[in-house]
């Protein structure tokens, strides 16, 4: 079998909630897939990753994929109670339906995060030409989508905002408070439910979002943040050579962060101040006359004794005499 995903950032083996569901329900199951990071998401029957092969079956999305898994043997909730099964079922439908349109916003429709995260690693992902329609087709959707919600047209960004917001707070107080003080949702072992939570939280967690509401109320929650960073560490560790990517990211980030302060901006503030004193004093020696400016007519000065030598010589040069 062969997983075509996005690729990693942030410390993460991929940015996409999907594809890191979809990893993490393969890594709890133990199932032999190969990873595959493509950026290809026009070979997509959906037209998105992750992407899973198998034979000659092609599954695409969440549910697809993982009931194809759980048909080969790979089933992680197989020894459920019932009502641990009816739990599991229960939580994904909250997440689905709460938490997933904000998440979705942050990414894609707030206008900040897009311009400064979302459209840039995308662009770079995906590559000319796909970088200059792919990304805005993918906001569009989502726009579309949220402008739907709850049965009514909204009209502003800020209206879309409040409402998933709201939602998505109450869901992650709920995860928060389910969870508790154990290390998975249900059980001693990971089950699908710790797939989706932490494949939809991880790159919310992890992403360099900037005065995001949601990530500060997700890392409000310290056994949520403590739960994926222990699914990172279990079950996705950084191998050497990404531990020292990942250190020249954030050593690279701390300098752009405060060498601006220090240096590029001292001397830019400088210039300008000196730009606005010169103006100043120019300024207040013209309105004061210590400076005068003279417009001089250049053609009447050039064209004038040329003139003037014409009409001496039309009068035989008594002109010139009076002259």
């Amino acid at each position: 079998m062969e997983l075509e995903i996005w690729n990693g950032d942030w410390g993460l083996p991929c940015v996409d909630y999907q594809c890191l569901t979809v990893m993490a329900y393969c890594k709890f199951a133990e199932a032999p897939v190969n990873i595959k990071k493509t950026n290809k998401p026009w070979r997509s029957p959906s037209g998105d990753l992750p992407v899973l092969q198998h034979d000659d079956v092609r599954e695409t999305q969440i549910t697809p994929i993982i009931g194809h898994l759980r048909k080969q043997g790979f089933n992680v909730d197989q020894t459920l109670t019932a009502k641990q099964a009816a739990d599991t079922v229960a939580f994904t439908a909250l997440i689905n339906e709460k938490l997933l349109p904000a998440i979705l916003h942050q990414w894609w429709v707030d206008t900040k995060t897009y311009v400064e995260v979302t459209r840039p690693w995308y662009a770079m992902a995906l590559g000319l030409p796909f970088s200059l329609y792919t990304p805005l087709q993918k906001r569009n959707d989502c726009l579309t989508r949220m402008t739907g919600t709850r049965g009514h047209p909204l009209v502003t960004e800020a209206e879309i905002e409040n409402l998933v917001l709201k939602d998505a707070k109450e869901a992650l107080n709920l995860l928060s408070t389910r969870l508790g003080d154990k290390d998975y949702f249900i059980g001693d072992k990971p089950t699908s439910l710790d797939a989706v939570v932490f494949g939809y939280l991880a790159p919310l967690l992890k992403a360099p979002l900037s005065n995001s509401p949601l990530q500060a109320h997700l890392k409000a929650c310290r056994n949520l943040t403590g739960f994926c960073q222990r699914i990172l560490t279990n079950y996705f560790p950084l191998s050497p050579e990404e531990q020292a990517a990942a250190r020249e990211r954030e050593e690279a980030e701390r300098q752009r962060t405060s060498e601006p302060t220090e240096f590029p901006h001292r001397r830019r503030n400088m210039a300008l101040a000196g730009l606005t004193v010169v103006a100043a004093m120019l300024a207040y020696s013209l309105f004061t006359g210590l400076l005068q400016i003279e417009f001089i007519n250049i053609d009447k000065q050039v064209d004038g004794p040329s003139n003037k030598a014409e009409t001496r010589d039309s009068n035989g040069g008594k002109d010139g005499e009076r002259d």
